[in-house]
């Protein structure tokens, strides 16, 4: 009633939806402020969308380095199959000289370097069993230089089914003879291509717990320095000698951290070394280049050809090794 006058039923009935309508919208914005809160103040555990997660990374890694530092002299077509499955199409990747028998497993990822939110370089720790030519096989045949063809099986071949492996089959085959396993440390430069993680340029063995440098040096990647590649070259050689052995003290730059290979390889070449010329106002002290190094395997086991990037640092006249990188290839 107002001032004694029953209202109409309408009047109130509009008074009921108009109140049941405020309460309404009132709850629901306290419920959606309360989720909008929530949701900002709880971490975020999820990778971007638009970037690799890190069991990707690694778990293809480790995949291409258990079929890289596998082989068999007499299975290259299954190794070069292999490496096909992890490669980006017609990107060669392959360092192996083709000789040899070398079998790894159990690999362990180490590090992850990302490039970008499409590529990344991951450093895996792998174990290899080395294979040497059997000297009493050789002895019994010694017109030979190469251990003796597997002998003819009367029975059907066995076919294979899954996804083929480069890893030779865990037995000593006529004419090899297996030495104590020993780990090796391998970069695996990957990236992202039409929905998948593939290999971008070969592998390269790099010191545990890895290589690793600073800030890059400026360069100019198209442009050589032919001077500066010459006055260099027996410098370049030194560094991957000590690289090799661990005797690193005379030929590193201060504050540099570079891991050696411990003496699981020896090198055989630097088979190519191009020093590149600066970027205009860099440090004239502070050069770059690339270099295509051999190396050889434990127990003579193969041979493995990787290409690195060196930052060099010039100190009392003399070329010091500033940092050491992977060459990652061209981007897809």
């Amino acid at each position: 009633m107002v001032d004694g006058v029953r209202e109409p039923w309408w009047t109130r009935a509009r008074r009921l939806v108009v109140l049941g309508a405020i309460t309404v919208f009132t709850v629901l914005g306290a419920v959606d402020v309360t989720v909008t809160m929530v949701g900002a103040l709880r971490p975020s555990t999820s990778t971007p969308a638009s970037e690799i997660a890190d069991e990707v990374l690694d778990g293809v890694a480790e995949g291409v380095a258990v079929d890289y530092l596998s082989w068999d002299a007499r299975e290259r077509e299954r190794r070069e199959q292999a490496l096909r499955r992890w490669a980006l199409p017609d990107r060669e990747v392959d360092g192996w000289d083709g000789q040899g028998r070398q079998s790894a497993d159990s690999a362990a990822v180490l590090a992850r370097a990302r490039r970008g939110v499409d590529q990344a370089v991951v450093t895996v720790r792998v174990r290899v069993v080395p294979y040497a030519p059997d000297e009493q096989a050789g002895a019994q045949n010694p017109s030979s230089t190469q251990p003796p063809a597997e002998e003819p099986d009367a029975s059907p071949p066995v076919t294979e089914s899954g996804v083929p492996a480069a890893q030779p089959a865990p037995t000593d085959p006529p004419g090899w003879q297996a030495h104590p396993a020993r780990w090796l440390v391998l970069a695996v430069p990957l990236a992202r291509h039409d929905g998948r993680v593939l290999l971008t340029a070969p592998p390269a063995l790099v010191g545990d717990p890895g290589t690793t440098a600073g800030e890059p040096v400026p360069v100019v990647e198209t442009v050589n320095d032919d001077r500066f590649t010459r006055e260099t070259r027996q410098a370049v050689q030194n560094f991957f000698e000590a690289l090799a052995t661990g005797e690193l003290d005379f030929v590193r730059a201060p504050r540099a951290r570079v891991s050696s290979l411990e003496s699981a390889v020896a090198l055989v070449e630097v088979r190519q070394w191009r020093g590149m010329q600066a970027q205009p106002g860099a440090p004239p002290q502070q050069r770059a280049g690339v270099a295509s190094v051999v190396w050889r395997v434990a127990e003579n086991a193969g041979q493995l050809t990787c290409t690195y990037r060196l930052d060099l640092h010039r100190q009392d006249d003399r070329w010091l090794l500033a940092g050491i990188d992977i060459d990652t290839g061209k981007a897809p």
